[in-house]
């Protein structure tokens, strides 16, 4: 009997591991580029809708700069997180909405969450969520449920899995809708933005 409750032990050390060493496993697999770009298709399951609502695009993620989310299908339109604000685009550029970081607090914390997902950053995740999963030679895989009651009113958890990169993300929201975004196609060249991705960060 004690050796059974040894082995039990063990076996729980080894599937439930620290969260800080969960992150060095996860950043250690991770590639740390200061561009990463791709392709994402994004599946919306809305309760009382037997389809969900399926979006295609391609994505930018600049580590000092922020990230760029284009929506290619069904409609066109982009979306840009920086430290400061939040702002949408629509075909031919006009603005739809824009969000102040020094009117909208939440800001920050929105483009910090993206960031953090995008770039499977689980020192950041950490502050926001309560961290658990597992990591091998063959990937990693992340479960988040939120720490704020805030945050908690918005979504019950959130799930991501990789490798050298993060190649899907589910996000569980408060009210049963659910989100699946895939990416593929990623790529870390060329190293630096090109001239038409850096005036879109300006503008």
């Amino acid at each position: 009997m004690r050796r059974f409750f040894a082995f039990l032990a063990l076996l729980l050390c080894a599937f439930a591991a620290p969260a800080a060493d969960l992150a060095a496993a996860v950043k250690q697999q991770l590639v740390q580029a200061p561009v990463l770009r791709g392709e994402f298709e994004q599946r919306k399951q809305v309760q009382g809708f037997s389809k969900p609502l399926v979006s295609r695009g391609r994505f930018v993620v600049a580590r000092e700069r922020g990230v760029l989310w284009t929506t290619l299908a069904p409609f066109a339109s982009e979306l840009r997180l920086t430290r400061d604000e939040i702002v949408a685009t629509q075909a031919g550029g006009a603005v739809a909405f824009r969000l102040d970081a020094a009117k909208e607090p939440s800001v920050r914390v929105i483009n910090g969450l993206m960031f953090s997902l995008l770039n499977g950053e689980v020192n950041g995740l950490m502050e926001l969520f309560k961290v658990d999963g597992s990591a091998d030679a063959k990937g990693w895989k992340l479960v988040l449920v939120p720490k704020q009651a805030a945050l908690a009113k918005l979504m019950s958890g959130i799930e991501l899995a990789g490798d050298s990169h993060v190649r899907s993300i589910r996000i569980d929201e408060a009210n049963g809708d659910r989100t699946l975004i895939a990416f593929s196609a990623q790529s870390v060249e060329p190293p630096r933005l090109s001239a038409d991705e850096a005036k879109k960060f300006d503008q």
